[in-house]
């Protein structure tokens, strides 16, 4: 009795080999539409190196404002993700059409109230597509993209763009996992290369590019404007070059009190900036206000003020602190991120070699993230198999077990364990293939065990 149910699994074995070689035979005979994979990403912005700092600061979505800019990405384009640092903004976004889509974005971006009146900026945005995309954001996670090669504040900047989508409920579960997998990639490279050992900032190169402008920054006055991150991480790097004399400013009298105090710096009110200019040697501003910090009137009157001294500018704002007027003011010397990043293309090639080692990184993670989504876009069709296997085993034994007389109970739990193992053996293979990267394998294995016409009876 026990023979006849086996030999009832080995005609089912024996239906499920056929119908396994048909499936890999559709695979291999090139009976494709293309890859079960698509990934419909799309991304357009602007950048440092295409755009000038004109542009740049008319499109820049500072954080307050964040949430504000999301809203409207939905209601435009459906949502997305928007990631603004001090020499790029970009939308990340995905759509069931690229074309489409890509025109939504671009058609949003125009439409930024930041810049009514402006024209022309159409001409510097950049689009990208599909893998593209992919490539793009994990290089951007990097540092790659960076006015400083290997920038560590850019991993905050993109969790924080992250962050603050999900909240807004604007990010697809396919664009989170691409920017949970390019953070991660991010940290590995940091743990790995140069890029991470070295680390460098906006800050830092701003600082190091007043020191090798002046010499030496112990015993000038410095006034810093800006007390957030930028702020903070300035300030160390002015330690770290020596400065001994620094005055903290910021909207946030709390926030530049901590600051101030981590210095042991005195503080300066934010409306009495303009006043304490005409003391200071070196001016660093690092706000993120929407409009002009510091006009040129002002600068023009504090170095006629103290005409025997010259006054240094930095400007890491984005949009600009500084009126760039100011830099054509007689004894001033404006430094903005526009030959900040200039200054890091020549040191590109002092740090080619970590760039490159990093580059590698960012290619291996972004093959682990494309296997990844096959195999999420398989577990549906994996789970549908292993379903229909499933029923198809239990009606099996059903029927077997109902016409067999004199069976125990521990003979019936046996015929039921094996034929579950049975089972497990038999889609080991097939679960294997439709995880790999095979061209339509989803596709494949749906056609031949006729799983979609079975869902479509399920719905009915």
């Amino acid at each position: 009795m026990i023979s006849f149910t086996v030999e009832r699994l080995s005609q089912l074995t024996y239906r499920w080999d056929q119908d396994w070689d048909s499936c890999k035979r559709i695979c291999q005979s090139g009976h494709q539409t293309g890859r079960f994979i698509t990934l419909n990403f799309i991304l357009a912005g602007l950048n440092i190196d295409r755009a000038p700092v004109e542009v740049l600061e008319c499109v820049a979505v500072p954080q307050h404002s964040l949430k504000e800019h999301l809203e409207r990405l939905a209601t435009h384009a459906g949502g997305g993700v928007i990631l603004s640092t001090c020499n790029l903004p970009e939308i990340y976004s995905f759509a069931e059409d690229a074309e489409t889509g890509v025109r939504q974005l671009k058609e949003y971006i125009d439409a930024v109230p930041e810049h009514a009146g402006v024209t022309g900026i159409g001409e510097y945005i950049y689009t990208k597509t599909g893998d593209e995309v992919a490539e793009h954001l994990f290089g951007v996670a990097a540092g790659l993209q960076s006015v400083a090669l290997g920038e560590a504040q850019i991993i905050g900047q993109v969790t924080r763009a992250m962050q603050a989508a999900g909240e807004a409920g604007t990010v697809d579960p396919m664009l989170s996992r691409m920017f949970h997998a390019a953070l991660r990639t991010s940290r590995k490279i940091r743990k790995e290369t140069d890029l991470g050992r070295n680390r460098v900032s906006v800050s830092s190169l701003g600082v190091q590019e007043l020191q090798n402008t002046l010499g030496d920054l112990k015993g000038l006055r410095v006034l810093l404007v800006g007390a957030g991150e930028m702020g903070k991480l300035t300030a160390r790097a002015l330690r770290r070059y020596g400065a001994d004399d620094i005055v903290v400013s910021s909207r946030s009298m709390n926030r530049g009190k901590i600051l101030a105090d981590e210095l042991g710096a005195p503080q300066v009110a934010f409306e009495d900036v303009n006043e304490a200019l005409a003391d200071a040697d070196v001016l660093i501003t690092c706000t993120a206000a929407t409009d002009s910090v510091i006009v040129a009137d002002v600068v023009e009157n504090a170095v006629a003020s103290r005409p025997d001294r010259l006054l240094s500018i930095l400007d890491l704002g984005m949009p600009r602190d500084v009126d760039p007027a100011s830099g054509d003011v007689d004894g001033v010397n404006l430094i903005s991120l526009t030959e900040l990043q200039a200054k890091s293309a020549e040191s590109w090639e002092l740090r080619a070699e970590a760039a490159a080692e990093a580059q590698g990184i960012i290619d291996d993670g972004v093959s682990r993230f494309k296997e990844r989504l096959t195999g999420i876009e398989s577990e549906p069709v994996i789970k549908t198999l292993g379903a229909r296997m499933e029923q198809m085993r239990r009606e099996e034994v059903e029927q077997t077990l109902a016409r067999l007389d004199g069976l125990t109970e521990k003979q019936a739990t046996s015929v039921e364990k094996m034929t579950r193992s049975l089972v497990r053996r038999i889609l080991a293979d097939p679960i294997s293939f439709l995880r790999s990267e095979e061209d339509s394998a989803a596709e494949a294995v749906q056609k031949v065990f006729a799983l979609a016409e079975q869902d479509e009876e399920e719905l009915e």
